[in-house]
């Protein structure tokens, strides 16, 4: 069994990675916490993400971050060596969507299930805080990334 982060730190593995702005960041950690389901059955934070107008969202992340805009977060974080599960989980999330822009990215988010889940019955500018339940993030990225379509599981 792997380590559960603080969304903080995984972050700061993706800012020194790739150095994305905070709308694509927090795309990245949405992805990594549903493949890290997919792949490990296990979330890779423990943070929860909320449901916001553009997608998916850690509010701690977005608050320490916001002030960077539209811009890449060019710092460099000193963190704690991650597992190799979580590396496995980045490493992938990174090398599959890292070369999308945030816009495509959110757009990507606004077609799955967790995000649509957490907006239901709100109009599509309408602020929301809602809480994506870490189960739906989970069932979503395990039946839907994995399971070729039309065909059961064994």
């Amino acid at each position: 069994m792997g380590i559960i982060y603080d969304a903080l730190t995984i972050a700061k593995w993706i800012i020194n990675k790739i150095h994305p702005e905070p709308l694509k960041l927090q795309k990245l950690l949405y992805l990594a916490q549903g493949y890290s389901y997919a792949f490990y059955d296990r979330p890779l934070f423990n943070d929860e993400l909320e449901g916001w107008v553009h997608g998916p969202v850690v509010r701690k992340v977005y608050n320490i971050f916001k002030n960077y805009q539209h811009n890449s977060i060019d710092t460099n974080f000193e963190i704690e060596e991650l597992d190799d599960e979580a590396k496995d989980v980045l490493n992938y999330v990174i090398n599959h969507f890292a070369k999308y822009d945030a816009k495509y990215l959110e757009k990507l988010s606004h077609e799955q299930e967790p995000w649509i889940l957490s907006r239901e019955g709100l109009d599509p500018d309408e602020r929301n805080d809602k809480t994506i339940a870490k189960e739906t993030i989970a069932n979503y990225f395990i039946n839907e990334v994995f399971q070729p379509e039309g065909e059961e599981w064994e």
